[in-house]
Parts: C-alpha cells; sequence; structure tokens
C-alpha cells in the first residue's frame, strides 16, 4: 500500500466520540440554538458588532443577526436589507451543521464527514474578504446593513 491509498483510507475514516461526548454533543448543541434563538428573540435590534463598534466599519458579518430576527418573524423583505451573503451561506451552513451533528451523536446512520478542499477554503475566504471591502465603498452601499 503506497502513501496515496493510505491517504484515501485515512479521509473516510470515521469520528468515534465516547457515549458521554455523544450525549453531551447531542443535549448541548440543540440547547445552545435554542438559547440563541431565544436570545435573539428578545433582542430588538439584533446583536451589536463589535468590529463595527471599534472601527466604524461594517465586517462581512454586520446585519447578520437583524438578518436572522427577520427571518425569525417572517419578513423576508428585511432579510436581505441586513446582510444577503449570510442570507445566501445561512442554509448549506445549516445543512453542513446539521450533517455533522447527526454523524457525531448517531455514529450508527453511517454518514461520511463532510470534508472541504483548500481550493473551496481559500474562495470562501475571498468572497467574505471582498465582501466585506466592498460594503464599505460607497458605491456598493446597497451591500451595507440598513
Amino acid at each position: 500500500m503506497n502513501n496515496t491509498d493510505l491517504m484515501k483510507k485515512d479521509t473516510h475514516r470515521e469520528t468515534i466520540l465516547s457515549p458521554g461526548l455523544r450525549i453531551l454533543i447531542g443535549a448541548g448543541f440543540p440547547a445552545a440554538v435554542f438559547l440563541a434563538v431565544f436570545c435573539l428573540l428578545h433582542a430588538r435590534k439584533g446583536v451589536p458588532c463589535l468590529f463595527y463598534s471599534l472601527t466604524g466599519l461594517y465586517c462581512p458579518g454586520c446585519g447578520s443577526g437583524r438578518t436572522l430576527l427577520a427571518f425569525l418573524h417572517g419578513h423576508p423583505e428585511a432579510m436581505f436589507s441586513g446582510n444577503i451573503l449570510f442570507v445566501l451561506m445561512a442554509p448549506p451552513l445549516a445543512g453542513i451543521l446539521l450533517h455533522e451533528y447527526l454523524r457525531l451523536v448517531f455514529p450508527g446512520l453511517h454518514f461520511r464527514p463532510v470534508y472541504m478542499s483548500q481550493r473551496m477554503i481559500r474562495v470562501l475566504a475571498a468572497i467574505l474578504i471582498l465582501y466585506g471591502i466592498l460594503r464599505n465603498i460607497p458605491a456598493f452601499a446597497f451591500l451595507a446593513p440598513s
């Protein structure tokens, strides 16, 4: 068996967690999501951005709290005025998180881990950086959170 075969075999190895850790993740993750949604529903304007308060510039995540709040309250038109990148990236990210949660907590379901290539990670990082830069340029003011 050469190195390439070993690497291929290793990339599909299942992560096995102890039963206690699976129970902790199994109960803790939904509890954390519930707590976050509960807190967000009681926040009237979303969560303030530390980066914006320190620099006066919009980060790629600015407006995500208001976007999620608009989604939870059923206001789709308001979702797009907060953070359009969050609107586009939240569904696939939620799918990946749910997939990994089920894979770790219920190993008997035999989900494969989600892998992202280094190229895809670089492309996503470039998109985030470019979006963060563009939304601070006056010509692209439509990207700034309202």
